[in-house]
């Protein structure tokens, strides 16, 4: 290979696109083997996380219910009976009234 300082215009010109080929089949290499790699260890990291039996999500979750409870004074606010007590009803039964007199019929 010719010294750079005695290569012409040309000459240099290719040789630049050689190098520049070069290193894209490199990159083009070293992204495949992390892929694989990648690939490989979700693989194994699916097989080692999943939940046991006992751990899985219930069935029901996320799942809309029709409302069980309404708010007497807000008729827009309801509660389907699953999670946290909304505020209104928490409130009303501090206040010293039943469950059962917000159900809906």
């Amino acid at each position: 290979m010719k010294m750079i300082k005695s290569m012409t215009f040309d000459e240099l010109i290719k040789t630049k696109a050689e190098v520049e080929a070069a290193i894209q089949l490199h990159i083009a290499g070293e992204h495949r083997q992390l892929l694989e790699a990648i690939g490989k260890l979700a693989s194994a990291h699916t097989k080692e996380t999943r939940a046991p039996s006992g751990l899985r999500r219930h069935a029901l979750k996320g799942t809309k219910l029709a409302p069980r409870y309404r708010n007497p004074k807000d008729r827009r606010e309801t509660w389907a009976g699953r999670g946290h007590r909304p505020r209104w009803l928490v409130a009303a039964l501090k206040g010293g009234k039943k469950l059962e007199a917000f159900a809906i019929r």
